[in-house]
This record gives structure tokens, C-alpha cells and sequence, in this order.
């Protein structure tokens, strides 16, 4: 396994639709193996191939919901949103591509069927819902050349404060213990809706926000 750079949102694999595997090979699976090792010394939920600079269908993910007694893991070859709740939340994201960041207010479905192939080939089928639901639409938008940052308003975008963790698809605020719990918005925690709203954000960030609407 090899830990690999994490690309930010300034090199044009980030921007483009991933191809389709149509080999599962031994090339595949230590794909796979370096984006787990790379996700979890970032530290971060998921990770997508284009994120590392391979543009190929590829997702890695893995989060564990308390509130529930859940653990979720997968590696998903060619993952497709088959279904998806006609509910949404609005949510606040962070992204490993766009580190120092945040957006507020991403909309994302609050339940989604995703098929797809396991590293060795097999058909599987992963029904999320709530924030394992919006770590894989995260995650297959990185697939498709998509940022959350093309999902918002420029000034949902903001810095991270300093009570905030930040992993890919998922903002932890810090409590006393050190300990992160999660920060939603839209009927449920507003704990971060009066953070920093009028901080800066750095020219690249707001203009690529901008410009994606």
C-alpha cells in the first residue's frame, strides 16, 4: 500500500467524467489498497480515484454512524445512483481536494440505492441514508467532475473555524473532550450558522463557486 498525494481542485482531473473499469485486475486492487491507506492518513470518510489522479471509476468509503450502531465500509467499482429519496437535506461539506474549506447549505438526497462492483468484479447494492448517504453522493460527484463548491452559493463557502474537524463529505465540530459530533443544518443542529459567515474566502475558491452556476 502507498499513501498517494491528494490533488486540490486546481488540477483538471478533478474536472473531468471518470472512464468506466472494465478490467479487475491486480492493477485494481492495489488501486484500491493505496486509496484506503491514502483516505485514512489523510484523515478522511471516502476518497475517489480522480482525487489522487487516477481518473477511473473508483470510490472508497467508510463511516461509522453512533446514533444508529453502524458501521459502513465499501469500495465500489462503477457505482451508480439508482434511486434516490425525493427528500433533501441541506448539509454542511468538507472535501480533502479543497482543504481550509467548507460549503453550508449542499443539498444532497436523504436516501440513495447505489449499484456497483466490488473490486473483484461481483454485483453489489448499497441502500444509505442520512450522512453515509451523503458521503457516497459526495463521492460519485467526484466521479462525474463535480464539487460540492458547484452545488451552493459562493458565499456558503468559508474557512474553517478553528472548532470545526474536517473530513471528506462530513464537518465535525469539536466538543470539550476533543471529541468531534456531527453539525447538520436544516432542522436540526445550527451550531455552525453563525461561524465566521463573513470570513474571506481566497479568490480560487469563490471564483470556481462562482462560476459553476
Amino acid at each position: 500500500m502507498t499513501i498517494r498525494k491528494i490533488l486540490t481542485m486546481d488540477y483538471p482531473v478533478l474536472r473531468a467524467k471518470s472512464k468506466k473499469v472494465s478490467r479487475f485486475d491486480p492493477w485494481l486492487e492495489r488501486l484500491v489498497q493505496d486509496m484506503w491507506a491514502t483516505m485514512h492518513d489523510a484523515p478522511g470518510v471516502g476518497l475517489a480515484a480522480p482525487q489522487i489522479g487516477e481518473s477511473v471509476r473508483v470510490l472508497v468509503a467508510e463511516y461509522s454512524d453512533e446514533s444508529r450502531n453502524e458501521h459502513h465500509k465499501v469500495a465500489l467499482v462503477n457505482p451508480e445512483i439508482v434511486k434516490a429519496s425525493d427528500e433533501e437535506e441541506l448539509g454542511t461539506e468538507g472535501c480533502l481536494s479543497i482543504p481550509g474549506y467548507v460549503g453550508d447549505n449542499v443539498p444532497r438526497a436523504l436516501a440513495v440505492s447505489v449499484k456497483a462492483r466490488d473490486p473483484k468484479g461481483k454485483e453489489i447494492r448499497v441502500k444509505a441514508e442520512g450522512w453515509w448517504a451523503r458521503i457516497l453522493q459526495h463521492e460519485i460527484d467526484h466521479l462525474n467532475g463535480v464539487l460540492y463548491i458547484d452545488l451552493i452559493d459562493p458565499k456558503d463557502v468559508r474557512e474553517v473555524t478553528e472548532d470545526e474537524v474536517v473530513d471528506e463529505g462530513e464537518v465535525l465540530e469539536r466538543t470539550p473532550s476533543g471529541m468531534g459530533s456531527k453539525v447538520e443544518k436544516h432542522g436540526r443542529s445550527d451550531a455552525v450558522k453563525d461561524t465566521k459567515k463573513g470570513a474571506a474566502v481566497s479568490s480560487d475558491v469563490g471564483e470556481a463557486a462562482g462560476g459553476s452556476r
